[in-house]
């Protein structure tokens, strides 16, 4: 994760961060694909949004691992 002050949060490293963001548009989760190489950004919301972002990245990551 990279040092933020502001309201969102890095995340990585993804050899294919195109594939994880549409796995998660797909999810109902919009997050955006910018920043350096492989690396996604989530805007921190309310606990509920929090909550719901976490288990879908959790649902992608392990249906990914598993390739």
């Amino acid at each position: 994760m990279a040092d933020s002050d502001a309201n969102f949060v890095m995340f990585g490293l993804f050899d294919d961060r195109h594939l994880i963001w549409s796995e998660l548009l797909r999810r109902g989760i919009l997050i955006r694909e910018t920043g350096p190489h492989g690396y996604l950004r989530v805007s921190i919301g309310t606990a509920t949004e929090m909550a719901a972002f976490r288990t879908a990245l959790l649902t992608v990551m392990h249906t990914y691992a598993s390739r």
